[in-house]
């Protein structure tokens, strides 16, 4: 009866080994919230936060956060006007009750005055600021060119010509000098009115500010009197106040 030899093979821990080795504990990765997907992000992101992306691609899908649109012309709601008051100045009223009130100064080109008139208006300027002391604030704005007055004194002699020219003779001499007249003073109107519609001029405007309207008068005419007569503010039409009120709270817009 032969022995029988037995190997006893090692034991493998390789690959694909059956045998039973020791558990090794991964530790989990914290897990990142998937883009696309409203249900694992529900905070929103602030306006300023979203200014802030990187640029190139953005990290950031459209379904991954919730925004409400803004109505941006909801703002006009937080101006502080409330109206212009239909009296003779027309101050304007504010919402808190207060009011204000639009004057022009008028501006000098010092290079075209003599020295002597350089220095007197300096000198009443430098008063007016010491010795008005309201609450007030000086603005410079660029506006259409007011040609009003000059478009009334032309209208005015044309009326005149085309009245004398109604009574003289047809083919007259005189008719014929109120007719090269009439045409002058047109060409000089339209010439008027293209200046108001294309040019503009550098105007400095005064707002004053007081809590009612007695208080407000009283600051008008101590803004038209302390000056010398030499800076003398003056109040401005309405019209002229619905320009800079627009021109004041639109700053890029051309009126």
């Amino acid at each position: 009866m032969g022995i029988r030899k037995t190997t006893q093979e090692p034991k493998k821990h390789g690959l694909g080994s059956r045998s039973k080795t020791s558990k090794v504990e991964k530790k989990e990765e914290p897990k990142q919230p998937k883009l696309g997907t409203t249900s694992d992000v529900k905070v929103a992101l602030t306006p300023a936060q979203l200014g802030k992306r990187p640029l190139g691609r953005s990290l950031f899908s459209p379904g991954q956060y919730k925004q409400e649109a803004v109505d941006v012309s909801s703002s006009i709601f937080d101006l502080d006007y409330k109206r212009i008051v239909n009296t003779k100045d027309y101050p304007i009223e504010m919402v808190d009750g207060s009011y204000i009130q639009l004057m022009a100064i008028r501006g000098k080109d010092l290079d075209s005055l003599s020295e002597l008139a350089v220095v007197r208006t300096l000198i009443s300027f430098e008063m007016w600021l010491s010795t008005f002391s309201a609450d007030r604030q000086i603005v410079s704005t660029t506006l259409p060119t007011d040609t009003t007055s000059q478009q009334l004194d032309i209208k005015k002699h044309l009326s005149k010509v085309r009245t004398e020219k109604g009574q003289c003779s047809p083919r007259s001499r005189r008719y014929l000098q109120l007719e090269d007249r009439e045409k002058k003073l047109m060409e000089n109107l339209s010439f008027e009115e293209q200046i108001q519609n294309e040019m503009y001029n550098k105007e400095f405007v005064l707002f004053l500010y007081a809590p009612n309207l007695n208080e407000l008068n009283r600051q008008v005419r101590l803004a038209m009197t302390k000056g010398n007569n030499d800076f003398v503010p003056y109040l401005l039409s309405k019209e002229k106040k619905y320009q800079i009120l627009k021109q004041y709270n639109n700053q890029n817009e051309k009126i």
